[in-house]
């Protein structure tokens, strides 16, 4: 009886197989750059072969991407990449507001002396 994969270890297993493809890398290539064989590759992406630390580890630097990436959940990040975006708009929002109150208070600085000019 084949063990089950824990859910973090589905977690990286998903995560190598989603960046590897979306970084157009076969699993042919993936193996050559991390030392493995692409049967390998293959068995563990199908939960097959749960890979051990230092395989992880080298399949991060072969997809150029932080360990910690393939570790963290896809919701984790969307939801991290979504509050980042967030930020951003308001700090987008506010720079707006600035910029509005800045003009208001030149037009009524202008207005008051025109004001001022004919009392």
């Amino acid at each position: 009886m084949e063990n089950e994969p824990t859910p973090l270890e589905r977690t990286v297993i998903d995560n190598i197989r989603r960046i590897r493809q979306e970084k157009g890398i076969t699993q042919l290539r993936l193996s050559i750059f991390c030392g493995t064989s692409a049967s390998y590759i293959g068995l563990m992406e199908t939960y097959k072969n749960i890979p051990k630390l230092s395989t992880i580890e080298r399949i991060a630097d072969a997809l150029n991407v932080p360990v910690i990436e393939l570790f963290t959940a896809p919701a984790v990040k969307e939801e991290n990449e979504q509050a980042e975006e967030t930020k951003t708009e308001h700090k987008k929002k506010e720079q707006v507001r600035k910029q509005i109150k800045k003009e208001i208070l030149m037009q009524l600085s202008n207005n008051l002396d025109d004001i001022l000019q004919l009392i």
